[in-house]
């Protein structure tokens, strides 16, 4: 397997490949050409990047660094994604929620704060692991601040969710999060992860109706179950290196695409 699988390189440009789909659809929908097949095959591109985000934080020599580039990521892409709409605008009024930045760095907080737990566990230290528990919730409750922040009317609370991340506000979600966690604890069992993997996948089709219709034109993101043989072929390698590749194209061709869209729509 070591040998012959996919290298983490070439998961991570079969998921830049796949997105690019998956975003035609989602900017270019509204033409009716596109077809909803593109949305299916971008069902797998998080999982793959959410694995992948694991493997690089286990595996980086540096933990802080590989957090920083997440969390510069993450504030520079929320900078965009509010500045761009104010000079290109589309009659729809759709704007830019992409950000997986955010879910990735909120994931390496949360896998910080475990390793943090895990240490004070080994050192039987009562008082350290308390304190883990509390900074697990930490995010979760500033999250909460934010929302009764937001609904009273202070602006304040929506410039501070532009550079502070919580659980709640990121793309995909708390269950990306989650699932991100699931990933780093099972990540020694590649068949429990597998398995844990697919039942959360399909757990989505109970979102909704259970039609065919349904779960083939609407609740599809249970399709993100086919990210699990990806998983299994994984060697291990790193492949090759590029590593601030993910970091230039993800947001480039989001809005690239964001103004082509446009463009096109107010032509």
């Amino acid at each position: 397997m070591r040998e012959k699988g996919l290298t983490g390189f070439q998961l991570k440009l079969l998921g830049l490949i796949l997105m690019v789909f998956d975003h035609i659809h989602e900017f270019f929908s509204y033409t009716g050409s596109i077809p909803i097949a593109f949305n299916w095959i971008g069902r797998i591109v998080a999982p793959i990047f959410l694995f992948m985000a694991i493997e690089g934080y286990t595996h980086t020599r540096s933990k802080k660094k590989y957090m920083s580039r997440l969390f510069l990521g993450f504030v520079i892409m929320n900078i965009g994604n509010y500045v761009l709409p104010r000079y290109f605008e589309r009659p729809d009024n759709l704007g830019i929620m992409n950000n997986i930045f955010s879910t990735l760095f909120m994931i390496t907080v949360y896998l910080c704060i475990i390793d943090y737990i895990y240490k004070a566990k080994k050192e039987k230290n009562t008082l350290k692991i308390f304190f883990g528990i509390l900074l697990l919730t930490a995010p979760i409750a500033l999250a909460a601040l934010f929302i009764i922040g937001a609904n009273s009317g202070n602006t304040a609370f929506s410039y501070l969710a532009l550079i502070i991340p919580t659980p709640v506000f990121v793309e995909g979600g708390p269950v990306f999060v989650v699932l991100g966690i699931l990933m780093y604890l099972l990540r020694k069992d590649r068949r429990k992860l597998i398995a844990g993997y697919i039942i959360i996948s399909l757990s989505f089709m109970f979102t909704g109706e259970l039609s065919i219709s349904e779960l083939f034109l609407n609740n599809y993101q249970w399709m993100m179950v086919f990210a699990a043989p990806l998983f299994y072929l994984y060697n291990g390698q790193k492949g090759r290196g590029l590593k601030y590749l993910f970091y230039v194209f993800y947001p480039a061709h989001i809005y690239v695409l964001y103004v082509i869209s446009c463009l096109m729509m107010n032509s």
